[in-house]
């Protein structure tokens, strides 16, 4: 399911004090980038998720955050490098951008697997 303009445009304006964003295609949703650095993505009709390492994803979920997954033939994938940041953080700016800062800092790290 393609992510709407409206929902780009809201998350997009939710991280703007971060620095430059942009968006690119991914997996039929939307890779979100700062100055260049991907570090979150609008996933599965809507859903923003965040970059992760392991201590990350365990405070993302912490928070009711889930890891993102799909569905392969007979069974679940999971993919703990990303993580869902609930639609209450996501509304509130001052709880979202220290999330979105760690999780552009662990992306530059490259630190994500786990």
């Amino acid at each position: 399911m393609a992510v709407s303009p409206q929902l780009r445009d809201f998350v997009l304006d939710q991280l703007s004090d971060l620095g430059s964003l942009e968006t690119t295609r991914l997996f039929g949703g939307l890779s979100v980038r700062c100055d260049g650095q991907h570090f979150g993505a609008i996933l599965r009709g809507g859903t923003f998720y965040l970059v992760a390492d392991p201590a990350f994803r365990a405070d993302l979920e912490a928070l009711g955050g889930t890891i993102f997954t799909y569905a392969r033939r007979d069974r679940v994938i999971e993919v703990p490098r990303f993580v869902s940041v609930p639609e209450e953080i996501l509304e509130d700016v001052d709880e979202l951008l220290p999330l979105a800062r760690r999780a552009i800092d662990i992306a530059r790290r490259g630190s994500s697997d786990g």
